[in-house]
């Protein structure tokens, strides 16, 4: 455990907490002292973590369960409660990506991403808010993608339930701000998951990089920090905001196409 243990005492629920950067943030909080829930649909990557997270704590319960369910929501949230007595922290983490083109788009695909996605977010941050109401102290963060604030291409699904989510992290926000809960989003660019490396070709991906500000992909690593920074108590007056932990890309727009062709002018 950290020497600082800034979240001793709290709870905190990660939903696809058993890989990618779901994992990354569990082991962050669990190294500053919180008691931590991962909850996932996809057990494979339970064990792995387990072994790690020994490395800090004791204090953790692994759930396979589907947040994207609203029964599987109700039973995180009360399994949760039973064990650790109170839920502090929520970080939604859950999500797909199934590129397809939109003349391609099927509906199974629109409502997978939307299922997964926003449906999940909904339902974990219902669940789990009254009981952050009951003690007037709650701390949410929502994992939103710059695809929810640029267009992304053959992934409009998931840029739809990514807007979707910044939509309801706002509306939330507003609404639970009386009770002492705060929410917020971020919208990270491209992070080294499987994710990424499953939704873009080997060619592609070689050159993905190039097209950023900071050249080079984010690590779960990072995103966890910027997560970990979002739910500190001292943070108490932020919320409904969306964060890019993008290397630059939102603040770049199309400039970065300029960008881009004087990098591979200056290449030897």
């Amino acid at each position: 455990m950290s020497e600082n243990a800034r979240f001793a005492g709290q709870t905190a629920i990660v939903t696809g907490g058993a890989g990618g950067i779901g994992s990354a943030v569990a082991l962050r909080l669990a190294a500053e002292g919180a008691a931590i829930v991962i909850v996932d649909r996809n057990p494979e990557g339970f064990d792995e973590l387990q072994a790690q997270l020994h490395e800090h704590t004791r204090d953790y319960l692994t759930l396979e369960l589907d947040p994207g369910q609203w029964d599987d929501a109700v039973a995180m949230t009360a399994m949760c409660i039973d064990k650790f007595g109170c839920v502090d922290i929520l970080v939604n983490s859950t999500g797909i990506a199934k590129p397809q083109p939109f003349l391609e788009l099927t509906p199974e695909n629109w409502r997978a991403h939307m299922n997964s996605h926003l449906d999940a977010t909904f339902y974990s941050m219902r669940a789990v808010a009254p009981e952050m109401a009951k003690k007037h102290y709650g701390r949410i963060v929502n994992m939103a993608s710059i695809a929810g604030l640029m267009g992304p291409i053959d992934l409009a699904p998931y840029g739809a339930a990514k807007a979707g989510i910044i939509g309801l992290t706002r509306a939330a926000a507003f609404e639970l701000a009386d009770v002492g809960i705060t929410i917020n989003a971020i919208a990270p660019g491209p992070v080294e998951t499987p994710m990424l490396t499953s939704a873009w070709s080997a060619e592609a991906l070689a050159e993905r990089a190039q097209h950023l500000p900071i050249a080079r992909w984010a690590t779960p690593a990072e995103i966890a920090d910027v997560i970990a920074f979002l739910v500190l108590r001292e943070t108490s007056f932020i919320t409904g905001v969306t964060l890019p932990v993008d290397g630059g890309s939102v603040a770049a727009g199309s400039y970065m196409v300029e960008k881009y062709r004087r990098r591979k002018q200056s290449q030897p």
